[in-house]
């Protein structure tokens, strides 16, 4: 066999791959200078095989584009109209962003240039003019995998003319638009869709079969939308689907079918009043019914959360078929924050066997002291519980009893009476409240923000496994010493952030495992003088306090970055920042501190990473000068005082004289001039005063 020939005919496949790899391997001036010459003013190229034309104004697609490029965004530019053949010839290219246009116009022909085109975004443009002739635009693009056509102004009979028989697309996006129905015929031919967004519509209807075709879609969203009621939900090779901020009163699965093989379910902020039965997904992991108006988790809920008697359903453990908590094996992920329940759902929670994390914040579990379950209740395998803002004063140790491996617990925004004692002869439900943490042996992470706790009253925090305790936003806090009794070694992180704590009410003991502390938001002038004791600490945040200037002598060796924003340091008594610059401790919010000048000068305030020494060793050199000034001047006036006395005395003087010469003895004196005693002296002084 003779090659002569195909060499002669011209160049083959493999020819011009080596052709297209050497071109791609040369060296460009877009690489070099980030502008290409054939690109129109303003483009920008990263590489061979990106081009950004982005924001330029353009009214025209750019003809003249290297035949490299393989992504080009064109987006907000000013492309009413796109005319036959009016992209040219792009073999190569991939992807096109042509959103944020005004593009209203799409000739039959104008993308047929653009045939191998994978990707293509149309968002925000306003594609519900000419729609039919829009959507012809769109045959010949029969490689087209991502449709982006959100924010177009698209009505219900608009989508399938854009949409069906799409059979190459795997991802779809129709979010924000008009829809209002979703028909049978929506998406008919587009048998290969993985992952649908409808949300932020406001669809009220979907017809039956509307999704039937679909049997490999993965992902669908249609969150904030009009929904009110699904009931016949038959996607069973969806994973995800989204159905948060409708108007749901009502979700069911057909019942005794497992094949669905949903994982993540959002039927959030809805209006769903009890847990949705028949509920068959047995591989779901993640469920969030959270802000709906759940009053109860039972099979069976009661119209009203007393109507179930002074015994709960739910702290007994059932096992009733109906239980939608029954048909839920590998649920890991529960949220339930934001609703009507006012107890610990242990019955429901009995069934989840696989559950992690639970989360049940801003309910009206206040009353959690008296809702003890029966003797023997199940121990449950959550590992999170998260009971923020439900108010609770009293938290009873049972919890700790039937969740044996709870390692979090958030408690924040509530109303714990840590300091409660119990009435003499009080037994039951109210026994040891005065040390709710004393079982959690398992325990690592609590959180006693915005409890309103001024005193922790000795409480028996979790022995030796605690990790991390937040005591923010607990205003008036005032702690001692032997509260952190038992959490010397094991406790790495604390946080008294915003409690507006004096250094005085400020008592720390040796916290040998700390690593970080959050003193932010407080009152504190010093810091504790036990800090030395942390020798284990990394991260320490002051910020927002009232320091002037800093011990680095309580600080330990192994810190290795504070924050200090917020704080009057001294300009001129900077000394402590050049030892933690020495000692390699950073301070990341250096640009955000301010210092003061003495005396209010110089504006009073200046960054603290300025150079400040000009000004001080003036200031302090003025401030020599003064000293010597005033101890000159404190000279002058007691000099000035002392001769004013003398002045004031000045006509006793001569008579004090002439008496101390008196009493020293008569002097010899020349014989032709008489001598003057003392009555002499007396009687001439005494015409004197007269």
């Amino acid at each position: 066999m003779s090659m002569a020939p195909q060499e002669a005919s011209g160049t083959g496949p493999s020819s011009l791959g080596l052709s297209l790899l050497l071109l791609l391997l040369q060296p460009s001036p877009e690489g070099i200078s980030g502008h290409s010459p054939s690109l129109p003013p303003g483009c920008l190229t990263m590489g061979l095989l990106k081009a950004s034309c982005q924001g330029l104004g353009l009214r025209t697609f750019p003809t003249a584009l290297p035949l490299t490029i393989v992504h080009l965004d064109l987006s907000h530019n000013h492309l009413q109209v796109l005319l036959d053949n009016a992209t040219g010839d792009q073999p190569n290219l991939r992807h096109l962003d042509l959103r944020g246009n005004q593009l209203e116009g799409l000739s039959p022909g104008s993308l047929l240039p653009l045939r191998r085109l994978h990707t293509l975004v149309l968002a925000g443009n306003s594609l519900n003019r000419r729609y039919v002739s829009n959507s012809q635009a769109l045959w010949p693009l029969s490689h087209l995998r991502l449709l982006d056509l959100s924010a177009n102004h698209l009505e219900s009979d608009m989508v399938s003319s854009y949409v069906a028989n799409r059979s190459s697309l795997w991802s779809l996006d129709l979010s924000n638009n008009l829809i209002t129905r979703l028909a049978r015929s929506t998406f008919l031919g587009s048998s290969k869709l993985l992952d649908i967004d409808l949300s932020d519509n406001y669809i009220l209807q979907i017809e039956a079969g509307a999704f039937e075709g679909l049997l490999q879609l993965r992902e669908l969203s249609l969150a904030r939308n009009s929904l009110h009621c699904i009931s016949d939900f038959s996607l069973r090779a969806l994973r995800r689907l989204n159905l948060s901020f409708n108007a749901l009163e009502f979700f069911a699965t057909e019942e005794g079918n497992w094949s669905y093989q949903l994982q993540v379910l959002d039927l959030s902020h809805n209006q769903l009043r009890a847990v949705p039965t028949p509920l068959a997904l047995p591989h779901l992991q993640h469920l969030n019914l959270s802000d709906n108006l759940l009053t109860s988790l039972g099979p069976h809920s009661p119209s009203s959360p007393r109507d179930a008697g002074s015994r709960d359903p739910e702290m007994v453990p059932t096992q009733s078929a109906s239980d939608p908590a029954a048909n839920l094996p590998e649920l890991t992920d529960l949220d339930l924050s934001g609703n009507l329940l006012d107890r610990l759902p242990v019955g429901f929670l009995s069934h989840l066997s696989a559950l992690q994390r639970l989360s049940m914040g801003w309910n009206c579990l206040q009353n959690m002291s008296v809702q003890q379950p029966s003797p023997g209740p199940p121990l449950l395998s959550l590992r999170s519980l998260d009971l923020q803002g439900n108010r609770i004063q009293t938290f009873p140790s049972w919890v700790f009893e039937i969740l044996p491996g709870l390692k979090v617990l958030d408690l924040g925004d509530n109303e714990l009476q840590l300091c409660r004692r119990p009435e003499a002869g009080q037994d039951g439900p109210f026994q040891r409240l005065r040390q709710p943490f004393g079982s959690a042996f398992h325990l690592k992470h609590l959180s006693l923000s915005r409890n309103g706790l001024r005193r922790l009253c000795a409480t028996r925090f979790p022995p030796a496994l605690l990790f991390s305790l937040d005591l923010s936003g607990n205003t008036g806090l005032a702690l001692v010493p032997g509260d952190f009794r038992g959490l010397q070694h094991s406790l790495h992180e604390l946080s008294l952030r915003g409690n507006g704590m004096a250094s005085a009410h400020l008592g720390l003991p040796c916290l040998w495992g700390l690593r970080a502390l959050d003193l932010s938001g407080n009152q504190l002038a010093s810091l504790p003088r036990n800090l030395n004791c942390s020798s284990s600490l990394q991260t320490l945040d002051l910020r927002r306090n009232l320091l002037q200037a800093l011990d680095t002598e309580v600080l330990g060796a192994r810190l290795r970055s504070v924050f200090l924003a917020g704080n009057p340091f001294l300009c001129c008594s900077l000394d402590w920042l050049a030892t933690l610059a020495r000692a390699n401790v950073s301070v990341p919010d250096s640009e955000e501190a301010w210092c003061v000048y003495p005396g209010g000068e110089r504006g009073s305030r200046a960054p603290l990473a300025r150079d400040h020494s000009h000004f001080c060793n003036r200031w302090q050199w003025r401030g020599t000068q003064a000293g010597w000034v005033l101890l000159a001047v404190i000279g002058l006036f007691l000099s000035s005082c002392g001769a004013t006395a003398l002045l004031q005395n000045s006509g006793k003087l001569p008579w004090a004289l002439q008496l101390r010469k008196s009493w020293a003895g008569p002097k010899p004196e020349p014989e032709d001039k008489p001598t003057l005693g003392r009555e002499s002296v007396v009687e001439r002084r005494e015409p004197e005063q007269k």
